[in-house]
């Protein structure tokens, strides 16, 4: 899922110029409007979602977070903005920063295939493998094919607490015929990030997940942020129960297997909204690497058109383009019971973090976030 087209017309309307985002920076984050603009979006009849979570950040500033419906829809419990959730395939951009690290550190080539990196028994499976690279890998331009399907995410909602592993996703894969040749096009593949979990596992005698631990979520101090091993369906208190229709339905789904799309992100990263700001801030100003070069290559952007403005794809990263130049660069992710979105606004200087507790469209809650920030003296 991807941000939709609600997104691209309401901020269009907003139409943010240069001086707007100067205005809107000279001033103090408007903490009682986001809180009342959270709870909005929640309560309209036009979203399908019983509750969401909301931080936003401005450099200089505390990080503000909100949190507007119930924790669980059995217990009514109110939901707190320090609310645990399932993020999806935003561990993409941290699998990439691993990835771009150890790359920094000579274990490995960006322009490398990634048959010197990974045995026959996964690349064989691959006839174009020899032809894709690592790089490629990370911006979803090698043409290998993507493995969720509608009869998996079906499998998935009526045995959320099945254990997948890396040789079923290669499988499903394989069974498909490549959408281009490699280099020449652009498909988003949660294939690729399952191959790139594989690669820093080969590189490092260790797991993706403890590499994700030891390089970026202990060094940041990231407290609310795991990445639990299979099996491991319990999140600690406190956690945004979340949601989806099975067999018509709704069904709580919050304990899907961390084994659901691995490093690909599916329900392996458990986090919070102001962990996934404090990461971001860290990944855009390179903090997580030796270079700066390394951010340059990270946010060079293939293009990648999706529905809802995103036009770009990087190293781990996605790039929103909106009407009147309005851009955002970060990463959405949905998973069973949940949809997530963490950004980088440049025209109001701002990262934003939202997650809700349903894989639905979260448009409304971004876009109340970013007009509760917009000036109205525009």
């Amino acid at each position: 899922m991807k941000l939709r087209h609600a997104l691209r017309d309401l901020l269009g309307a907003l139409a943010l110029s240069g001086a707007l985002a100067m205005s809107a920076q000279a001033q103090p984050l408007p903490t009682g409007a986001l809180q009342a603009a959270l709870a909005a979006a929640v309560a309209s009849p036009d979203t399908r979602f019983q509750a969401a979570v909301l931080a936003v950040h401005r450099p200089g500033e505390p990080i503000w977070s909100g949190a507007a419906g119930t924790a669980e829809l059995a217990s009514g419990t109110p939901l707190t903005p320090d609310a645990r959730f399932r993020a999806g395939s935003i561990a993409k951009p941290f699998v990439a920063t691993v990835t771009l690290q150890l790359v920094e550190e000579g274990a490995l080539a960006l322009d490398a295939p990634i048959t010197t990196l990974l045995p026959p028994e996964v690349t064989d499976r691959f006839p174009q493998a020899s032809r894709v690279s690592v790089r490629m890998l990370l911006q979803h331009t090698g043409g290998i094919p993507e493995w969720i399907d509608g009869t998996v995410i079906d499998r998935i909602g009526r045995d959320p607490g099945r254990i997948w592993n890396v040789d079923e996703f290669l499988d499903l894969a394989a069974a498909k015929t490549p959408p281009f040749e490699p280099g020449h096009g652009w498909a988003y593949a949660n294939t690729d990030y399952n191959l790139l979990g594989l690669i820093i596992e080969r590189a490092t005698g260790t797991s993706w997940r403890e590499q994700v631990r030891q390089r970026i979520v202990e060094p940041l101090g990231l407290a609310s942020t795991s990445l639990p091993e299979p099996g491991a369906t319990a999140i600690d208190a406190p956690v945004m129960h979340g949601y989806g229709m099975v067999d018509g339905q709704l069904v709580d789904l919050t304990a899907s297997d961390p084994s659901m799309a691995g490093a690909a992100g599916g329900s392996a990263l458990v986090t919070t909204t102001t962990d996934l700001i404090t990461f971001l801030d860290a990944l855009r100003t390179a903090e997580l690497f030796q270079d700066a070069s390394t951010l340059t290559a990270m946010t060079t952007f293939v293009d990648a058109r999706n529905p809802g403005g995103q036009t770009g794809y990087g190293l781990g990263l996605e790039r929103y383009v909106f009407p009147g130049g309005f851009e955002a660069i970060g990463h959405s992710g949905s998973s069973p019971g949940y949809f997530a979105f963490v950004g980088y606004l440049p025209d109001l200087d701002v990262t934003i973090a939202l997650a809700v507790d349903a894989m639905l469209d979260p448009t409304p809650v971004l876009v109340a976030a970013i007009t509760a920030l917009t000036p109205q003296d525009r």
